[in-house]
């Protein structure tokens, strides 16, 4: 890549012939990142429709929201453009499908009776954590497992590579923004680096991190999705394999010490979401019924 180019390509840059020529080269090998504006003309003139490829390119390789349509000698999108093949996100959950959404849940008194007598602590209070982690439900509308892209974890996790180019991305914790938008987030995370955007959600009943899949049970982050995206007793599997991996995490759950779990669960910042609280309260509704 170095010396690929020697000054700036497109909107507002030098243009020189010679370096416009090498990047629409490069673009009609990555011809298929550039739709729907179509592959650019490879005539050395950085024209509208050079521009226009660039920004396409931008918006479906690089995943970012305001492509601005330049190409700069080291710069991200010269670094893309320079790479052999973009095969985008590999893992299935990333495919364009209809999961099959299931109609009721996996999980039978049984396995939370399992569960419970495996972490010592009682049903109830398992069954608390799951209904505050997952306020709404274990599934997306597609039957994907309900998610929350991190963007302070896929700094951690590319340490810190995408925080100028893609700061709602990557960068401080912050408001997590609507629903809808947890899995376009994260598909644009993985165009960056897959396994790190991976790492960077939480999945399923109990929102594990994904840079937990050690903990709760999983070799890859891979796998964790994996069993993620199956049902949700394996949501449990994991909870119990994760909770039970830490000594003090478990043991905070059978006092049903709510502020010393969720500081370990949650994280140091679990009194900005009132977690501790929430899973009290949780806890003390489903244990009277």
């Amino acid at each position: 890549m170095v010396g690929l180019i020697a000054k700036g390509v497109g909107r507002g840059r030098t243009n020189d012939p010679s370096d416009v020529l090498v990047v629409e080269q490069l673009l009609l090998r990555h011809g298929r990142w550039t739709f729907p504006q179509g592959l650019p003309v490879a005539n050395g003139t950085a024209d509208a429709a050079t521009v226009a490829a660039i920004e396409a390119f931008q918006r479906n390789a690089m995943g970012l929201l305001r492509p601005d349509g330049t190409v700069d000698p080291g710069g991200l999108t010269i670094r893309f453009l320079d790479r052999p093949i973009i095969a985008g996100p590999r893992h299935r959950v990333f495919r364009e499908v209809c999961w099959a959404r299931p109609e009721t849940s996996a999980i039978t008194p049984a396995l939370f009776e399992a569960a419970a007598t495996s972490l010592g602590c009682e049903v109830a209070a398992i069954r608390a954590v799951a209904q505050v982690e997952t306020k709404r439900s274990a599934w997306d509308e597609e039957g994907r497992p309900t998610i929350l892209f991190e963007r302070h974890k896929f700094r951690k996790h590319t340490g810190g590579a995408y925080s100028r180019s893609h700061p709602d991305l990557s960068g401080p914790q912050g408001a997590y923004g609507r629903f809808s938008a947890q899995y376009p987030k994260l598909r644009r995370a993985a165009l960056l680096d897959e396994a790190a955007a991976l790492k960077s959600a939480s999945w399923g009943t109990f929102q594990i991190l994904g840079e937990n899949h050690g903990a709760a049970g999983f070799d890859t982050v891979e796998a964790f999705v994996d069993a993620m995206m199956q049902n949700d007793a394996r949501h449990l599997e994991a909870f119990v394999a994760f909770v039970g991996a830490n000594r003090a995490m478990r043991k905070a759950l059978q006092d049903k010490d709510w502020a010393g779990f969720a500081s370990r669960y949650n994280g140091s910042g679990y009194r900005d979401n009132d977690y501790d609280n929430q899973m009290r309260a949780a806890y003390e509704r489903l244990s009277k019924g």
